[in-house]
């Protein structure tokens, strides 16, 4: 039965009206549903991303997948529908916990003669990549099903084909994506071709082919991989300083501004710290040694600092004012520009300056023993023969064709060969070492120590200035807090690349195998209960994925270089053998990253970035006789002289884009499109909208449009004032304290709207994106999130008129 409105309700309901509005529109209100904001589905824990501080009055994470960020929506019959999510809490940083998912809704609408008006969640289909069509890395990567997350697509517009499949627009790239009626995807994302400059495609800056958003994917696989393996920790993200976007071109990685032959020259500002750090993950760039760029990075927002100066990185930080209980102040190999690297003196250099870590390198010894060394070799320029004996570069052997009893025996690496720098090898200058060489047997506190040792060693040092020798130096109390509390960032030094033996010319294994090396390094730290104070590193992914299968309980950290390959200098003994974000061959998935894929060198300089974040196909139709799509970008792309946004003509048949192309011309007032359908061959209606919300003299129209010729703009009218619409019936009431919008005229004063359906061709259903838990335009006043309204609109002429 009808309910019947009290006099203080509709009074409440009046009064929310601004007093400009004057007339009601004649589009009427014929129905009404609502799903309430805090409605949630079976799924994995979600919005971990959010933070831990409730936003707007709702606890965060979620105990489930919200059924929510609805933007795009088609007919199932039986007046249900399937009602797409979008990529769930509004940004690639924070959805990789929102699995991407089509929901079967059925509204039961209250309308003039009653109803309940709420809305029952029947099922939902899930986006899912089993047949691995999607070629860069997902968060799922290497899981069974390949579940999609929002930090995958930013998927904002849904059609239905004539053989039942679904196609899907994405913002991201903006890609249009095919999948069978279960939602598993049928073909790679379809690129959107630049029809005015051949060769590129347009691109937003989220885009998984370009180096610029790839580091964010990347690292995203390797913490889903982590996380189902129980590991509760994000992987660290450790690039070369030089590749971090500081809009400064003086730092720039040397090959990406004059490469080599054979490599494209590249943008080197492709690893945003602001977006790392709102996607969870922690950055702390190598190898910085200049005061000055120290500066710039830790104002940057950087979590840590790699030096080779880790006195100089100690006295910056300290100036900035940095905590340095929060603030990783890393000792690169040591402390390589004091004492020669991975040496026990390097370790204590490091220690004297109170760093938080110290950075070291591992290999294996043919006993399979770990030891410090960033080289396979025993290098001719940093370690000499202990017995005076000539060692040279024709003379140098692989550290795994020594036994760890070998190499501290015959080699003592010493060599200063950091010119312009303070290294030293003065023994005078490293008590601590020399004293624990003479306690451990060794030759010389020079000899490559293992990794057992640095542990013993830091202990040693400790109780050196606590309780030992030097218990009554100065600043004694201080260096046996910095030992007592050191991390150990450990790096397992692999190369996949380097299987080149330069001295004679042919290819042979010069590093241990990833599981092999990384058993035998996680083995000595857990021996020593060492790890909730170490983790791994590599440039070479595969280790660190052995790591979450062995020992979930570790932290790791993802290197990331661009130092190019070259064959050896028979003169130096140098040689390059690159890192990970060069090619390999002809691999597209290197092994270096773990089979995920790289866009090496692709760029903003190789293909700009034209269309506008969160611009991309936010609305899509379908031809009347089902044989095209007719995607929109949801604003004008970058740099558009006129304010009109491009719809472009996708053939469903050739599964490829045709010439043909209209524009949407944009209201003064408006700032994009929302959704929009056809009901024939010509004529359809668009939501455009202002960025306001609970502000009822906003924007929010429904225009119906027609097309014209190819290469036509679209005319245009309006079909609805979604701010002031006919509800004499009072079917939105009643209002609560707070609300606004509701009774007669009834108002939709959502930032975004985003879902039309038409019923016939003078009603249409429409559903806001409620934003879930962001927005609030419904109920400023008591600051609740919106919910998901379901509105029937009665419009004032038919649409094809």
């Amino acid at each position: 039965m009808r309910r019947t409105l009290s006099m203080a309700l509709l009074s409440t309901a009046l009064l929310a009206v601004p007093a400009s509005a004057g007339a009601a529109s004649n589009a009427k209100l014929e129905g009404r549903a609502v799903l309430p904001a805090a409605t949630f589905a079976d799924g994995p824990i979600s919005g971990t991303l959010l933070g831990s501080a409730p936003v707007n009055g709702v606890p965060v994470p979620f105990n489930g997948q919200p059924v929510q960020g609805f933007s795009g929506a088609i007919p199932a019959g039986d007046g249900s529908y399937w009602v797409m999510e979008d990529n769930g809490y509004g940004s690639i940083e924070n959805s990789a916990d929102f699995n991407l998912r089509v929901y079967l809704l059925k509204p039961n609408f209250e309308t003039s003669l009653g109803g309940p008006g709420t809305v029952k969640v029947q099922r939902f289909i899930q986006l899912h990549d089993p047949g691995h069509k999607v070629p860069f890395a997902i968060v799922h990567n290497w899981t069974s099903d390949r579940v999609l997350t929002g930090a995958d697509f930013d998927i904002e517009s849904i059609q239905r084909a004539p053989d039942g499949t679904l196609w899907f627009g994405d913002e991201f790239g903006p890609f249009l994506i095919h999948t069978d009626e279960t939602g598993k995807v049928l073909h790679a994302p379809y690129p959107l071709p630049d029809a005015e400059h051949p060769g590129q495609e347009l691109r937003a800056a989220q885009n998984p082919l370009s180096e610029e958003s790839s580091t964010l994917r990347v690292m995203n696989a390797l913490r889903g991989d982590a996380q189902d393996h129980g590991d509760t920790k994000a992987p660290i993200v450790s690039p070369d300083a030089n590749l971090l976007a500081d809009n400064d071109p003086a730092t720039v990685e040397p090959t990406r501004a004059t490469p080599p032959p054979g490599l494209n020259k590249a943008s080197s500002e492709i690893m945003s710290v602001s977006s790392l750090h709102a996607a969870g993950y922690k950055v702390v760039p190598y190898t910085v040694d200049d005061p000055v760029q120290m500066d710039k990075l830790i104002k940057l927002g950087v979590d840590g600092l790699i030096s080779d100066r880790p006195d100089l990185a100690r006295q910056v930080a300290l100036q900035d004012n940095v905590d340095l209980t929060k603030f990783d102040l890393e000792g690169h190999r040591g402390g390589r520009n004091l004492r020669p690297e991975n040496t026990l003196p390097a370790m204590e250099v490091g220690l004297d300056n109170g760093v938080t870590t110290l950075e070291t390198d591992n290999h294996l010894t043919k006993d399979g023993v770990p030891v410090l060394s960033h080289d396979p070799y025993v290098d001719t320029g940093k370690c000499r023969l202990a017995n005076g004996k000539p060692y040279g570069f024709d003379d140098e052997v692989l550290i795994k064709t020594l036994t760890l009893k070998q190499l501290q025996s015959k080699y003592i690496c010493d060599g200063v060969i950091r010119t312009g720098t303070p290294q030293t090898n003065d023994r005078s200058l490293s008590p601590v070492a020399v004293a624990f060489a003479a306690q451990q047997g060794l030759s010389d506190p020079y000899v490559d120590p293992t990794t057992q040792q640095l542990y013993d060693f830091v202990k040693f040092y400790a109780a050196y200035y606590s309780t030992g020798a030097g218990k009554n130096t100065p600043g004694a109390a201080a260096k046996a807090a910095t030992a007592q509390n050191v991390h150990f960032n450990i790096e397992t030094k692999l190369n996949p690349r380097s299987d080149r033996d330069y001295h004679n010319n042919v290819y042979t294994d010069r590093t241990p195998d990833p599981e092999t090396i990384e058993k035998a390094v996680t083995g000595v730290i857990e021996a020593n209960g060492m790890g909730p104070r170490s983790d791994i590193q590599s440039f070479d992914f595969r280790t660190i994925r052995d790591v979450y299968a062995d020992h979930p309980d570790l932290a790791t950290v993802a290197l990331w270089g661009d130092d190019p390959v070259f064959a050896g200098n028979a003169s130096t003994g140098e040689s390059g053998d690159g890192t990970n974000l060069q090619p390999e061959g002809n691999e597209a998935n290197t092994r270096w990253l773990a089979g995920l894929f790289w866009p090496y060198r692709v760029t903003a300089d190789a293909n700009p970035f034209r269309v506008q974040t969160s611009g991309g196909f936010e609305g899509m139709a379908i031809t009347a006789d089902g044989k095209d799509l007719r995607p929109m970008l949801e604003k004008p792309e970058i740099g558009a002289t006129k304010n009109q946004s491009p719809v472009f003509d996708f053939n469903l048949k050739t599964g490829g884009y045709t010439s043909d192309r209209w524009w949407y011309p944009y209201d003064p007032t408006g700032v994009s499109v929302g959704d929009y359908q056809l009901f024939d061959d010509k004529f359809g209606i668009a939501i455009e909208r202002d960025n306001s919300q609970g502000d009822l003299n906003g924007f929010k129209a429904l225009e119906q449009v027609k097309f014209g010729k190819p290469g036509s703009v679209l005319k245009k009218s309006e079909a609805a004032d979604l701010m002031h619409i006919q509800d004499k019936a009072g079917i939105s009431l009643p209002s609560f304290p707070g609300d606004i919008g509701l009774g007669n005229p009834f108002s939709f004063p959502f930032q975004t709207i985003e879902d039309v359906v038409f019923l016939d061709k003078k009603t249409v259903l429409v559903i806001n994106d409620n934003n879930f838990p962001f927005s609030i335009g419904r109920h400023p006043g008591s600051g609740k999130p919106d919910d998901d309204e379901f509105i029937v609109l009665k419009l004032p002429q038919a649409i094809d008129k």
